[in-house]
Parts: C-alpha cells; sequence; structure tokens
C-alpha cells in the first residue's frame, strides 16, 4: 500500500469516522450537562431551593440556569 492510499479513505471508512464523532460529540455534550446540572443542583441546595427542579433545569438550559441561580437570593 502506497503512501498516497493511505491518505485517501473509501467513503465507508468516512462515514465510520463521522458516526463515531456524532457519538463522541453526544457524550461529551451528556458529561457537560451532568457537570452543570451538578453545580446548579449544588447551588439551588445552598440558597434553599429545590435540588431536584434546578439541577432538571441546569442540565437542559445550563446557562440560564446558573445565572439565574447567582443572582436569585437565599430562601429564608
Amino acid at each position: 500500500m502506497s503512501h498516497h492510499q493511505l491518505l485517501v479513505a473509501p467513503a465507508q471508512h468516512r462515514q465510520a469516522a463521522d458516526f463515531v464523532l456524532r457519538g463522541m460529540r453526544g457524550v461529551f455534550a451528556l458529561v457537560y450537562g451532568l457537570l452543570v446540572a451538578s453545580l446548579c443542583a449544588f447551588l439551588a441546595k445552598r440558597k434553599g431551593y429545590s435540588v431536584v427542579l434546578f439541577g432538571i433545569l441546569g442540565f437542559f438550559f445550563s446557562l440560564i440556569t446558573l445565572i439565574v441561580l447567582l443572582f436569585i437570593p437565599r430562601k429564608k
């Protein structure tokens, strides 16, 4: 196999690589969502709000939820 043949991958190999990369993006998005959800739940607990509610909101609306949690006052 020449050097040129190694650089030009058949279409099947490119499709497989695209599939793997899409899967990796999904894994990274899931890990990011879980990390942000955990941080939101932690902040909500410290401020006296629902851990479950803000954890779920943090997973789906990460930055918005974090900003809200930073500016809402503590519950009394």
